[in-house]
Formats: C-alpha cells, structure tokens, sequence
C-alpha cells in the first residue's frame, strides 16, 4: 500500500494538489499523510508567540477538518481514503518533508507548485522546487489548475546511458497504471548516438514489460533539456512527466536552478522527479 506524504500550507494550490492525492490515492489503493509546518521561531512583534498557532493537536484538527471539507465541496467521499496528519515546528519546509517522510515511511511526497515568475523564478523558486533540489524522496508536483485524470501515458526523457536501471525504477511505476511508457531521446548527432540507440532497443526488447515505446526526436542544442522536453510533450495525451534530478552546485541553485526545477516551476502537467541514486 503507497503512503502518500502531502505538504499543504492552505493556500489554493496546497488545497488542488491535496484533491489530486486523494485521488491518486482511491486510484492507487494508498493512504495519505497531511503535513503542515509552523514556524518555530518568536516573531518580533508585541502578540505572545502563542496566539499565533493553536496547540499542536488542535492544528492537526483543524487540518483534518479542512481537507475533509474541501473534498466534500469536490463532491467526493473523504472516507474512502485513511488519511492522518502531522504538524511539525519547521521553518525549513523541505527539511520537515524530508524528515516527517523519513519518520513515518512514506513512499511518495505530492505537492502543489506555486510557480513563480520575473526575478522569483530564478532566485526563489518555491517549496516545491525545494523539496526538488533536496529531497531524497520521490515527489509529484502538481500544477495549480490541474485536475486529477487516470494515469495511462508516462513520458520519462532519457540519454540512453543507463536505461536498464532506469527502466528499474520506471516499470514498477508504470505498472501501477498499467500505463504505457515512452522513452523520450533527445539526438544530438553525437558519436555515441547510434550505439546507444542500437542498445536501448535491445534493452526494451528484452524487457518483461512490453508497453514500452521508444520515440526520437532531434534534440535542438540552443535550448535546455526542460526547455526541449517542454516543446514535445503532447500535454493532451500525457498525465505524468518524469524526471531525474541530480547533483548540482549551489550556484546553479542560487540563479538558474536545474532542468527539473525548471520544469516543475513551469509545469501545466505534473511531474515525477526521482533522484539520481533513484535510478
């Protein structure tokens, strides 16, 4: 059984990502565990640090009694799915995910991204590509206006380097849905390119689970991965992107980010980022 982890601060976007869980969940067979965090510091202000939060178990209350107001409104039975909460003192959001992850075994963490935009984008980010950056975790990020749909076509860009493990990681989920997979290479023309390719069909040929496709497309070197990736995904018949997020140096945190947090800032379906150690 998949022990979903959902972040939510209350905001609109917490509360769709919170609906998409859910029904990932009734989808899935899963449960879910709600995680909200209260800053554990003391504002400087003349309002005693107490009247800011309610005690920890009236806040799990009261974020129990909100998700099972929202999917209510969603006209959907909130029964259906075991769900519990957690509030945690945490004023660094993705160490707290990281951490009540970790605590309490879950599997996957689903979360809202709030986007961001002009200078935003490239030195803030959100929590969401926080968690990206940080998280040991596999994490579904899901775009502001999006709406649950059953998930039957993965996308999973690859260099072709490493696909047999990365087709380890991949099958398992994929058979969750018994979606199909397409394997996404981006051709550079480079000196390895026909080797790999060569490789790789025999890699997917000798695989136990034949709803895998391999699609080549010419990889345009003036624009980035999340940028090429963008361009050729057919959002119409796709529900889940995935991606790898891998090692990066605190300057490409600072200005520009990586390819996954890029995408996952820029996102209009959700995403699946596994780490690198992942696959």
């Amino acid at each position: 059984m998949i022990k979903i982890l959902v972040p939510t601060d209350y905001s609109p976007e917490a509360k769709n990502a919170t609906l998409y869980a859910f029904q990932f969940a009734q989808y899935t067979g899963g449960t879910l565990l709600l995680y909200h965090a209260m800053p554990n510091f003391i504002p400087i202000t003349d309002i005693p640090f107490e009247n800011y939060y309610l005690d920890e178990k009236q806040e799990q209350d009261l974020l129990l009694s909100s998700y099972k107001k929202y999917i209510l409104e969603n006209h959907l039975n909130p029964d259906t799915v075991p769900v519990a909460a957690v509030v945690d003192q945490q004023n660094i959001i993705h160490a707290g995910i990281e951490d009540c992850c970790k605590k309490h075994q879950c599997d996957i963490v689903i979360m809202g991204t709030h986007g961001a935009s002009g200078i935003k984008k490239f030195i803030l980010g959100s929590n969401t590509s926080q968690c990206v950056a940080h998280s040991s975790m596999p994490i579904i990020a899901v775009p502001s206006n999006y709406r649950f749909e059953p998930i039957y076509h993965l996308v999973y860009a690859s260099d072709l380097k490493n696909l047999t493990e990365e087709l380890g990681i991949l099958i398992p989920f994929a058979e969750v849905f018994h979606a199909a997979l397409e394997i996404l290479y981006f051709d550079y023309a480079g000196p390895d390119s026909e080797q790999l390719l060569i490789n790789a069909k025999s890699t997917i040929s000798a695989s136990t689970y034949k709803n895998i496709q391999l699609k080549i497309k010419k990889g345009l070197i003036y624009l980035s991965v999340a940028e090429n990736l963008k361009i050729q995904i057919e959002t119409n018949n796709t529900q889940l992107v995935i991606m790898v997020s891998g090692a990066q140096n605190w300057f490409d945190n600072l200005l520009i980010g990586s390819n996954t947090q890029q995408m996952v800032l820029d996102t209009s379906i959700p995403i699946l980022v596994l780490r690198k150690g992942e696959a």
